[in-house]
């Protein structure tokens, strides 16, 4: 006799189920064409239209919140194809198990994270934990019983789930807790990566070994800090792969989710604090490539802009704050700062259209520098000049139209 279907969990999770209601339906064409922090904000199913991508998430929402199982969830997945006439790759057994198991362990894993952090003064350590069977991933076998600090960089990348159908979980203790059950903190990982080689044979990503392509992230951190959670997952790669991955696989739609996070960051009082970066956008192709042209032996390290604490948001009036994303995209001129003629640390200066009397808004943005002690970035930081200070030779025009 057949074992009875359950459903994913046994009481309404809510902080998952918030999870996947805050997720935005979108397109795209295959299940890797994101940078894979993307999908803590946004939800797809690889190859559908736009109007069955949504159908299909309001299902997956109803599932989680109503604990249906996954018998139900394909009794609905099958209306939704016949109304929509969409055909689909693969069978209908594997279709909507990946998508019912993968969206269900992912957004648990999303609430679970944002409970681990609540508690995180009173129980500041995790374990990685593995089903132990004979269906686990012998690198995640590895990983089982690994414990180590949440604030360690390791759950960045290998906080689960780290693949396709992946079911790892953590367990969080305190130092009570690890006493108790003889267990201590363990050795930091060492992390492998390997490259992805796309089908022109370029290396088009650097993923550690044992996790799946897309899968390198925290799915807590890409939901709660999307913006830090892109910005990391780029910044790790080389700057040449960072550019080609910012053109193909960060959709512009989440640049608005970006822009969006930085105006209520503002509203609350928390666009930047000490050593907490704020990712505002990311630098455009053409200004790389012009800046490049112009100076070939700068060093160029990140294409992840921040702002810091370092930035001086206050020389701005808050209306112009909020206005920071687009700036960053659309401005009226590029300068480089002369006083450092060697560019050995290069200073851009994007001038804008926000003028107040004599005294114009601009963008200082200097690449290159370390943010929050693991990687580097080009920091903003906001000032208002006179015209009389944009003269004098000391800055040299890089785009006279910017990125318009």
């Amino acid at each position: 006799m057949a074992a009875p279907e359950v459903a994913a969990f046994g009481v309404k999770a809510n902080r998952a189920i918030a999870n996947l209601r805050q997720k935005i339906p979108a397109t795209t064409q295959r299940a890797n064409e994101w940078q894979g922090p993307i999908h803590g904000r946004q939800f797809t199913v690889a190859g559908a239209p736009a109007d069955v991508v949504a159908d299909i998430h309001a299902a997956v929402v109803k599932a989680i919140d109503e604990g249906r199982t996954l018998s139900q969830f394909r009794k609905e997945f099958d209306q939704i194809v016949k109304r929509s006439g969409w055909t689909y790759n693969g069978t209908r057994g594997w279709r909507t198990a990946l998508i019912y198991r993968t969206n269900m362990h992912s957004a648990y894993m999303a609430g679970r994270w944002q409970q681990i952090l609540d508690g995180a003064d009173r129980r500041p350590y995790l374990e990685y934990r593995s089903m132990r069977d004979a269906k686990v991933r012998p690198q995640h076998r590895a990983w089982d019983g690994t414990i180590l600090p949440i604030s360690s960089p390791w759950w960045r990348t290998h906080y689960p789930p780290n693949g396709w159908n992946c079911r790892c979980t953590v367990r969080s203790y305190s130092e009570r807790e690890l006493r108790a059950a003889r267990k201590s903190v363990s050795p930091q990982p060492e992390v492998q990566r390997r490259p992805i080689i796309d089908e022109y044979d370029e290396i088009a990503d650097w993923v550690p070994d044992g996790i799946d392509r897309g899968w390198d992230h925290n799915v807590g951190q890409a939901w709660l800090e999307p913006d830090l959670a892109l910005g990391k997952r780029l910044a790790s790669l080389p700057a040449d792969i960072q550019q080609a991955a910012v053109r193909t696989s960060v959709p512009p739609e989440y640049r608005q989710i970006l822009a969006d996070r930085w105006r209520e960051a503002l509203a609350a009082g928390e666009a930047v604090a000490d050593r907490v970066p704020r990712i505002v956008t990311f630098m455009d192709g053409p200004l790389i490539d012009a800046f490049k042209r112009q100076y070939p032996t700068a060093q160029f390290g990140s294409v992840t802009i921040a702002a810091t604490a370092r930035s001086n948001l206050t020389a701005w009036p808050r209306r112009w704050l909020e206005q920071l994303p687009e700036l960053l995209k659309d401005y009226k001129a590029v300068l480089v700062d002369g006083a450092d003629p060697a560019l050995l640390d290069p200073v851009l200066v994007l001038l804008t259209d926000l003028v107040d009397g004599q005294r114009r808004g601009v963008i200082r943005m200097q690449l290159n520098q370390a943010v929050d002690g693991l990687y580097r970035a080009p920091v903003v930081k906001l000032e208002m000049l006179d015209a009389n200070e944009l003269e004098g030779g000391r800055f040299n025009a890089v785009s006279p139209r910017g990125g318009r």
